[in-house]
């Protein structure tokens, strides 16, 4: 045989072997992908779920907590405010 011919025959068989590499190398990126589709799908999943609860706690519990101190920092200051309007009274009257 001529160098040629070993030539040839080392092109043909590294093609076949780079093409059924490529070949496999996609399978896995594909099998990847739709693992990886999967797992995302999954994950907002979760998300949402944890959005509702957030929501849920802000509206049951974070709400009513804030009127509340709201409404005790109201109370608090019309004390003071009365508190301080009879004090003015008193230095007055003395």
């Amino acid at each position: 045989m001529e160098l040629s011919s070993w030539r040839d025959i080392i092109l043909i068989i590294w093609g076949s072997v780079a093409t059924v590499g490529i070949v496999f190398i996609a399978a896995i990126l594909f099998l990847f992908y739709r693992k990886t589709i999967s797992v995302l799908e999954s994950t907002d999943l979760v998300v949402a779920k944890a959005g509702n609860i957030v929501d849920f706690v802000n509206q049951e519990v974070v709400e009513p907590v804030s009127r509340l101190g709201a409404m005790i920092q109201g109370i608090t200051q019309g004390i003071s405010i009365f508190s301080s309007i009879f004090k003015k009274k008193e230095e007055n009257n003395e």
